[in-house]
């Protein structure tokens, strides 16, 4: 089960991109998970076809994934703040967006100009 804890984890793991496109593991995409998600490889990109073309996650750019996670239910594509949990047997997606937390200066004026 995929838990708050497990995801900032994965984030914590994957804070980075990799050196180099070979150190991330495409191998998760291949089989009956590529062929559920109609996935493809073009130009440097990663099509996701399970995923609405007017999307932002439908075509998603090589450099900028920074792991693939195989979990038991699901595959994550991990990025900077986002996380495309892919279904290994139906063409269901999840994603979870990592939310930026406030400053200091930010939580201060947030105190300060509550509405009573």
């Amino acid at each position: 089960m995929i838990t708050g804890k497990v995801i900032q984890e994965v984030y914590k793991k994957y804070r980075k991109c990799p050196s180099t496109l070979e150190r991330i593991e495409f191998s998760l995409l291949d089989g009956g998970i590529s062929e559920v998600h109609n996935i493809q490889f073009q130009d440097n990109r990663l099509i996701i076809g399970s995923i609405d073309e007017k999307s932002p996650f439908h075509s998603l750019p090589l450099n900028k994934i920074h792991g693939i996670v195989n979990f038991e239910k699901c595959v994550a594509i991990v990025f900077h703040s986002s996380i495309l949990f892919l279904d290994k047997k139906e063409n269901k997606v999840q994603i979870h967006l990592k939310m930026k937390k406030p400053n200091i200066w930010q939580r201060l004026s947030m105190c300060f100009c509550r509405e009573k």
